[in-house]
């Protein structure tokens, strides 16, 4: 079963030391609390808690295992109205959108510290146009933290018990303890005084010092009201009981001030009733937990991590599973392609046997040469040569032409024939430029084409230059 540690800093305390006393409790999941509520210094909770979990006396020395084993499953903390002020503040659009810049200046009329010396936690309620706001100052935040943290205890929330105060409609309620009441009004946060100023309050309470005094929120959305008659006194009757001289002394005042009172008895003590209230409200999200940004609970932080862990657990082996089937399919269609470029290249080779890059990738870097584009290039240069004008048959031609032009006194230079266009480039000398007009007059009537390209005059006679064809 889980166990739960719950601890109340009782007021009047408004500073947190290791000494502090503090009330605490064992207490199940379902709020059901074990044996009696203890009182002990903060600085030795642990010690006590293991105490009671084992049932070892005072005297016995703990075994720092012992220590460690018997741990609570969480750990709560609740302070009182004299270390943390708890309001509800009715809020705007344009503060509902900037909520965490507008908060410090809503509340720094409420607190007696800078500003910058508090930590804030809030809630923003969806149903309604209003935050519930709790602040302490970081001192006491850090004091309380550290003093649990000397003693390996983590506190999983840390809240302000007036939160857990509701008002009754047309009513003042005041929850007394011997040495402080917590006062509650309807549409006003509940106030933590001790008697002197509940005294106060009471002799002045339609005074403007009252309101104040009483810490009343900005103008709340408020039901029809009537005017307060009605005064309910809770205390103690049991174990811690409220002592009967301070109970008739309030009951006094009241009357003094004209409320009609009623009495009504706890059949448990403060702690008790609070940590009630608490475990009643506690799966609600209405709370505002003082364990919150710069103090989040590392456990808290790590469950909330934990919620995601099966989902990244599912992603990432589907990742993995995602990785290794393409890994495997490039693996595999590699392979299908050296296949495919080798049974390629053999074909090529057969055709081709003399390629020496060919022979020499096929038998060391399979794939390394593009016999696509290679293959492209043989036939097409193959296909050139193929439907090219043949050499020799156009050599006769022009041989012919030339030769029934013995007076023109042709002296053949060079010749050049390009397979490909199927052209011959041909040089000559003749005595002048008349001569070589009528051999390209000759060519071109014997039925090739022809084209003189140059003629420049020289000491022996004219150099020509000329492309003939088919």
């Amino acid at each position: 079963m889980k166990n739960i540690l719950l601890i109340r800093i009782p007021p009047p305390v408004s500073r947190i030391a290791s000494d502090s006393r503090v009330q605490w409790g064992a207490f199940a999941g379902n709020g059901q609390l074990s044996g009696d509520f203890h009182v002990s210094e903060l600085g030795q909770i642990k010690n006590d808690w293991v105490r009671f979990v084992i049932q070892q006396s005072d005297n016995k020395e703990l075994d720092e295992t012992i220590l460690e084993d018997e741990m609570p499953d969480q750990v709560v903390v609740l302070l009182p109205g004299t270390l943390v002020i708890h309001k509800q503040l009715p809020i705007n659009g344009g503060q509902r959108k900037h909520l965490s810049s507008a908060l410090p200046f809503m509340i720094e009329e409420e607190l007696a510290e800078d500003i910058e010396s508090m930590h804030l936690a809030s809630y923003l309620h969806r149903k309604s146009d209003q935050v519930s706001v709790s602040a302490i100052p970081h001192e006491q935040m850090q004091s309380l933290l550290a003093s649990l943290d000397e003693q390996g205890i983590s506190a999983q929330q840390v809240m302000s018990e007036l939160q857990f105060i509701q008002a009754v409609p047309q009513e003042l309620n005041l929850l007394l303890e011997n040495e402080s009441v917590i006062l509650s009004e309807p549409a006003k946060s509940s106030v933590c005084l001790d008697y002197d100023a509940l005294k106060f309050v009471l002799d002045h309470w339609g005074e403007k010092a009252t309101d104040d005094l009483m810490q009343t929120d900005a103008e709340l959305p408020a039901e029809e009201s009537t005017s307060l008659v009605n005064a309910r006194m809770k205390f103690a009757d049991g174990l811690a009981p409220l002592s009967t001289e301070q109970r008739d002394q309030v009951k006094h005042w009241l009357g003094e001030s004209g409320w009609l009172v009623e009495e009504e008895p706890l059949t448990e003590s403060v702690f008790e009733y609070l940590a009630g209230l608490y475990f009643a409200s506690r799966r609600s999200a209405d709370l505002v937990d003082l364990r919150h940004g710069p103090y989040q609970c590392p456990k808290r932080a790590s469950r909330k991590l934990r919620r995601w862990k099966p989902l990244a657990l599912v992603a990432s082996v589907w990742l993995l599973l995602e990785l290794g089937l393409k890994v495997g399919e490039g693996v595999f269609y590699h392979q299908k392609a050296q296949d495919y470029w080798k049974d390629t290249a053999a074909l090529y080779l057969e055709v081709f046997p003399q390629d020496q890059q060919v022979l020499e990738a096929q038998s060391s870097a399979a794939g390394s040469i593009n016999l696509k584009s290679r293959m492209e290039s043989r036939l097409k240069s193959a296909g050139q040569k193929a439907g090219g004008e043949p050499f020799l048959p156009l050599l006769q031609q022009v041989s012919a032409v030339s030769s029934s032009l013995p007076e023109l006194k042709l002296k053949p230079v060079s010749m050049d024939f390009n397979e490909a266009s199927g052209k011959l480039v041909l040089e000559l000398n003749a005595d002048n430029l008349e001569g070589v007009d009528k051999l390209l007059a000759a060519v071109k009537s014997s039925g090739l084409s022809a084209r003189l390209d140059s003629a420049n005059q020289a000491k022996t006679g004219v150099n020509a230059r000329m492309t003939i064809g088919r």
